[in-house]
């Protein structure tokens, strides 16, 4: 999946949810206003398991997601 973030909330939407989800977040590094962090998941909506990567900005005080890749495999 790629392209625009709706392709991700189109995906999220048609999906439902996730019961069976567990997750884990790691901070990979952080500044006063950058970050990065990787979310390892298994059983997402799909019943796939993924490693998320996102890049975040502090704007205004709010933490927001710039970015997101991720590798998608069979749990």
């Amino acid at each position: 999946m790629g392209g625009p973030i709706e392709n991700l909330y189109d995906f999220v939407r048609s999906a439902g949810p996730a019961p069976e989800l567990k997750g884990r977040i790691d901070e990979l590094a952080i500044t006063p206003t950058t970050a990065v962090v990787r979310i390892d998941m298994e059983k997402d909506a799909a019943g796939a398991c993924c490693n998320d990567c996102l890049s975040l900005i502090k704007l205004d005080g709010r933490w927001q997601a710039v970015s997101k890749w991720f590798h998608q495999f069979n749990c």
